[in-house]
Formats: C-alpha cells, sequence, structure tokens
C-alpha cells in the first residue's frame, strides 16, 4: 500500500521559526549557493596563484637568459678592453720609438751638422784634436797657440753659448794646460854658436764641456739652412708633412 501524500512533517519548523531560520530546503538551497560561490572563487584565487606561479617561471627564465646574455657581454668586454690596452701598450711603444726616430733623424748632434757648425764656431789658432759625444753632452778637446791663446779659448766658449746647438749654460771650460815648450830647430851654420836659440812656447791645451740644447723645429731647420745641409732640410719638411714634427 503506498502512503497517502501529504505534508512533509517538520519537527524543527517551529524550532527555526523561533530561531528566524527560513525552511530546510531554502537553507539547503542558500548552502548549496555559498558552496557554488566558495568554489567560484577558490577557482578564481587558485587560477590567479597557477598564472602568478607562470609569470614568475616565466621571468625567471627570461632574466637568467638575460644574465647568460650578459655573462656573455661581459666576457667580450673584458675581451676587448684586455685588446685595447694591449693596443694602447704597442701605440705607446710606437710613439715612442718614432720620437727616438724623428730626434735620430733631425738632431743636428747626430749629424754632419755638427761638424760643420762647431768648424764655423773655431776661431783661428785654435785646432781640435778630440770629440766626444755623450749622451746629452759633447766634451771638446784642442790646442790653442800663442800669441792670446787664452783670448782665442774664450773666444771659442762664447761662440758655443751662442750656439742654438747647446745650452749657455751648459757649456764650461772643464781644463787649461800649457802644453811643454818647444826647442827651436838650429842651423848647421849657427852650431858654432855658443848662444841657445829661445824656445817657442808650448800650445794650451783645453777641454771644454758643452750640454747640447733642445731646440725647437722652426729653430732646427733654420740652423740646418745656415749651415747648407739640404739633406737634412729635405728631412725635416718631409717629417713636417707627415705630422712627425710639430
Amino acid at each position: 500500500m503506498s502512503t497517502p501524500a501529504g505534508p512533509v512533517l517538520d519537527l524543527l519548523r517551529e524550532r527555526r521559526r523561533e530561531l528566524g531560520i527560513e525552511s530546510l530546503a531554502a537553507t539547503l538551497s542558500q548552502r548549496r549557493a555559498l558552496l557554488l560561490r566558495g568554489c567560484l572563487i577558490g577557482l578564481a584565487v587558485f587560477g590567479t596563484a597557477v598564472g602568478i606561479l607562470g609569470a614568475l617561471l616565466l621571468q625567471r627564465a627570461m632574466t637568467g637568459s638575460r644574465l647568460a646574455s650578459l655573462k656573455e657581454v661581459a666576457s667580450e668586454t673584458e675581451e676587448l678592453q684586455s685588446r685595447l690596452a694591449s693596443s694602447r701598450q704597442r701605440l705607446v711603444s710606437l710613439t715612442a720609438t718614432n720620437r727616438t726616430l724623428v730626434t735620430a733623424l733631425t738632431s743636428g748632434r747626430s749629424s754632419s751638422a755638427l761638424l760643420a757648425e762647431l768648424q764655423l764656431l773655431t776661431p783661428q789658432g785654435v785646432q781640435l784634436v778630440g770629440l766626444d759625444g755623450t749622451g746629452q753632452s759633447l766634451v771638446l778637446k784642442g790646442l790653442a797657440i800663442d800669441p792670446y791663446a787664452l783670448i782665442r779659448i774664450n773666444a771659442l766658449l762664447l761662440q758655443l753659448r751662442g750656439s742654438p746647438l747647446f745650452e749657455p749654460e751648459g757649456v764650461q771650460l772643464v781644463r787649461v794646460e800649457r802644453q811643454p815648450a818647444k826647442k827651436a830647430e838650429t842651423s848647421a851654420s849657427s852650431q858654432q854658436d855658443t848662444r841657445q836659440p829661445p824656445a817657442q812656447p808650448g800650445p794650451v791645451a783645453f777641454e771644454i764641456g758643452a750640454a747640447f740644447a733642445s731646440p725647437s723645429s722652426t729653430e732646427q731647420l733654420a740652423l740646418l739652412n745656415r749651415l747648407g745641409s739640404t739633406g737634412m732640410v729635405q728631412r725635416f719638411r718631409m717629417l713636417q708633412q707627415e705630422g712627425l714634427l710639430p
């Protein structure tokens, strides 16, 4: 026999009414709605977290790639800096070598210009017997004859101090010494004469130290033109055209 349909007995209805709670069906419906809403919110939060995690992982991968690229760039930069430093050292060495060569090619102290200048500066009655160039200075040795041997030596000092090849303060008389007197030669006819001919005074030996000057290119060129050093003048002009001389 089937149970006759009728209203469902709800024993707690009175109690719910007292507590202000709706019916059980309404309560269950509300719970379902809240549960669904919570699930949706949870899914949204989970999806957001997954998205953030994915973004972080992607950013980490991109950062790692960038770091690897930066390491390569840093390595290349260090290599380029090393090459640049090596090139600078070679440039400094080449510049120093070029300057040395230019000085050797244009300096009057290492060419015939020095001898030509000394020939012009040496006064009459003075003979140069020694020439020794040691780095930045020159030592001259010579003989001066009488009369006025000391005056001739002083004239040579003044001439050297006025030359553009030497520093005026660097030209000094180092040594001066009278050489032994020479005996006069006697002829056969005068050998019977008991009187001895007077001895001739010996020459005065001297030594002069002269410090080389550093004249400008213009002064050197003027000096070479004055001395008639055509080859050196052409060399100067060629170096000026190449930009190796100021």
